[in-house]
This record gives structure tokens, sequence and C-alpha cells, in this order.
């Protein structure tokens, strides 16, 4: 059999991909969806099945596609060096892209909506943690918050009490409105002298003096690590359900009102660098990465709207 016969040949079959454990891992997807189906590649696949296959896998983001893609791909190429598919099948598995793909089933939620299903997120998440005291999760809460409207890591370890209003927050010079909740629990931080925590009989952490926001009851202004440790905890409670991951949070903000956006305006140019560059608030004159971002942003438009 040609399959066996790839597997063996250790010049131009299996042993000569680049990657023998990616090669294993999209492999096993590709034979559960042939069994699933009755059908084998080496009989041929039309573009729908071909799509139906990698939807079978459950890809989620724009780069991995590739990777799965040049598995199979490899493996046909052997097919037609050998005669036994048309060299037109290729061109089918090349013809398919993300854009073919529909992920509105996937039970893990990459991106957020909006505003309101990050929230419903968070909420959920700490509910779940079923902590003695809630407010533990506010810092955690408020730098997800400050992700969605554009903060980056440096602003957001840099932000400081002052910046937080009644009816919002500010971003250097500019005023960003929030959602009654929201800004309560940004006050409530800011006031907060600590939280108490059920260890051993409980115990109050109390927040070191600071001007920063963001702090804890060992350091008056947060570094990268802690930050990222606060999100990992959070994270560990969201479990596969939702993604709390900063750079996902602030991603989905910016694809958020990039649509917004698009739907407002009658001029909407993606392949013009300054203005994608605008829009997704990053410098996007390299056209790979463009296109890259601009994948990623069909994708959140394919799961939501």
């Amino acid at each position: 059999m040609i399959r066996k016969k790839f597997f063996e040949d250790s010049e131009n079959g299996y042993s000569s991909f680049a990657n023998l454990k990616v090669f294993d891992q999209v492999w096993k997807k590709v034979e559960a969806y042939e069994q699933e189906i009755g059908k084998s590649l080496d009989s041929g696949f039309t573009k729908e099945e071909f799509v139906a296959m990698f939807n079978s896998m459950r890809i989620r983001h724009t780069r991995t596609l590739p990777n799965h893609k040049a598995v199979v791909m490899f493996y046909i190429r052997y097919l037609i060096a050998h005669g036994i598919l048309p060299a037109e099948q290729e061109q089918i598995l090349a013809s398919v892209t993300v854009d073919d793909l529909s992920i509105k089933n996937s039970k893990h939620i990459h991106y957020h909506k909006n505003l309101a299903t990050l929230q419903a997120a968070i909420n959920d998440s700490v509910r779940s943690a079923d902590s003695y005291d809630d407010t533990l999760y506010d810092l955690p809460s408020a730098i997800l918050y400050l992700a969605w409207y554009g903060f980056t890591e440096d602003e957001i370890i840099n932000f400081r009490k002052d910046a937080v209003l009644e009816d919002g927050v500010m971003k250097g010079d500019e005023k960003i409105e929030m959602p009654y909740e929201i800004c309560r629990l940004f006050e409530r931080l800011r006031d907060a002298e600590g939280y108490y925590q059920q260890a051993r009989g409980l115990i109050f952490h109390k927040y070191m003096y600071s001007k920063y926001l963001i702090r804890t009851e060992r350091n008056p202004q947060i570094d990268l690590d802690n930050m990222r440790g606060m999100l990992y905890r959070l994270n560990a409670i969201a479990g596969r359900v939702y993604s709390l991951r900063y750079d996902v949070v602030y991603i989905s903000g910016i694809f958020y009102r990039a649509y917004r956006l698009e739907c407002e305006s009658s001029s909407f140019d993606l392949d013009d660098p300054e203005f994608a560059s605008k829009v997704f608030c990053e410098d996007l004159n390299n056209k790979a990465k463009r296109v890259a971002r601009v994948r990623d942003y069909k994708l959140y438009k394919q799961l939501f709207t």
C-alpha cells in the first residue's frame, strides 16, 4: 500500500518531514476524520471535504491552519509524485483558506465578542473561585478591563489611581467612559486597603501605600511577571471555557472597535498600511504582518457576525 510505503520511505516520505512531532499530532486527526467519513486521502478529496476535515480538527487560530495544511500537503504531494492522485489535488488543497473554515461551534472562546461577554466571563470565573472575599480578584479584573480598552502592559503597570474617574478612566489626555459596574470596581480598588483571604483562618492582606492602582501587599508597583501571574491564576479558574489572557482580551477590544468603525465608515481599507496601523494600534507597514493581522480580524468577524 502507498501509505505504508510513505511511512517507510526515509528519503522522500514520512521521515523527511521537517517536524515529525507536528506531523504525528496532525496525522492522528487526519486518520480520525478518514475513519469518520469512511474515505481516505489516497482516493482524493474535494475542497468541501478538505474544509470539513480541517473543521473537524477544531482549528481556532489563523496561524494554526498553515501547519495543518503543510502536513496534509506533504502527503498529497507524495501521492501525486507516485501517480496515485492527479496534480490538481495540490491546487484544491492550496485553495483552502481560513475564510473557508467554520469555528462557530467551538466550545472554547478564543476571542471576546464585546465588553459584555468579557464582563460575563470575568464575573463567572470569580464566582467559580468561591472565595471568601471576591475583591481578591479586583486586581486581575481591572487589568483585563484596561486591556480591553487598549492599554498596553506598560500603561497598565504605570496606571495611577488619580486616573480613575467617576464615570471612566483617563488614558493620557483621552477620557474613556465605562459602564457603571466597571467604574465601581475601579473606585473600589482605588480606595481599597487590602483584601481578606481564607487560609488557616481569615487573613487580611494590606496593600502597600502607592500612587499606582495595580499594587500588592508586597509591591507598591507591580512588574510584568506580577501582572502575568495574577492573570494566570484567574485563567486557571476560567479553565477551558474562557481565555482571560492579556493578549486575547487586548486584541478582542481592538477588533471590536475596528468592526464598529467598519460598520460606520464608508471608507475602510485595511490594504492601506497607514490606515491598518491606526485601526489595529500597531505598526503594520510590513505586508506579511499586516496580512496576518487582517486574517485574525476576519476570524473574529467570522466568529461573531
